[in-house]
């Protein structure tokens, strides 16, 4: 258990650290002088209380199902192909070059040919969400598979395991740290795809409202929009840690964290 001291500390710093932020914000305002072109805090705080009573919600739940899906899928295949690699050099040998080829390419660069063929609308955010997310959790799940100590598979061969059990129950749960942190860092992506996406290719979402704000200069509820995809993001790796400890109590570094 943390003591009283150290919960106190975790509590208190992440506050102080914002009250600087809005500080300083409010300064940089004042500064320029101009309330349209940088809204203060307070300015930003009541259009945003004026977005939840208009499209806010609609939009949070469009750009939440876009991440859904996009990530969900993403995930998915990138863990599938990690394992089948990891589990044949010839497999290995085809995935990963293309796989080292594709990643370098910036998801907004397929945006003309996403909208090209499917056209304005939801699927644009979803591909672009899609193909983020597919190749940190691929390399992470991949490098912690790599990484699984023979012995223990040599073990359970040896008492009969059958290949799919072994990789249920020996490389999966070995690898999970790095299944775990390549998650984590997909969902950092899909976040920035997931804007970029609406912004350009989208008809509905967080990102597509913060353009149509623009389009009307009403900087206020941009820079309210901004902020909301940042909170979002924050609470989404907030559930993925929390997650993370739960799956991991038996790891070392699990330990670590919570004494």
């Amino acid at each position: 258990m943390k003591p009283a001291a150290t919960r106190f500390t975790h509590v208190i710093e992440p506050l102080l650290g914002l009250a600087a932020v809005l500080l300083i914000w409010e300064l940089v305002s004042r500064h320029v002088g101009n309330a349209v072109l940088v809204p203060p805090p307070a300015i930003v705080w009541r259009a945003f209380v004026a977005m939840l009573d208009s499209d806010l919600p609609m939009d949070i739940a469009a750009s939440l199902f876009h991440l859904g899906i996009g990530y969900g899928l993403g995930a998915c295949v990138g863990l599938g192909l990690a394992l089948l690699a990891a589990s044949s050099q010839w497999v290995e040998a085809i995935v990963d070059p293309f796989a080292e080829f594709l990643r370098p390419i910036s998801p907004i660069a397929w945006i003309p040919l996403a909208i090209l063929l499917f056209g304005v609308g939801p699927a644009v955010p979803v591909f672009l969400i899609f193909y983020a997310s597919l190749f940190p959790i691929f390399i992470a799940t991949l490098d912690g598979v790599s990484r699984v100590d023979a012995n223990l598979i040599h073990a359970a061969q040896s008492l009969g395991a059958s290949r799919r059990l072994v990789i249920l129950r020996v490389v999966l749960p070995a690898a999970l740290p790095a299944v775990v942190a390549g998650a984590r860092l997909s969902l950092g992506v899909a976040w920035m795809s997931l804007v970029a996406g609406e912004i350009i290719g989208g008809d509905a979402g967080i990102g597509w409202r913060i353009l149509w704000y623009q389009e009307f200069f009403q900087m206020d509820r941009v820079m309210a929009g901004i902020l909301i995809v940042g909170a979002l993001g924050l609470l989404a790796d907030s559930v993925l840690r929390a997650l993370q400890r739960r799956l991991l109590r038996w790891h070392p570094s699990s330990a670590v964290t919570q004494s």
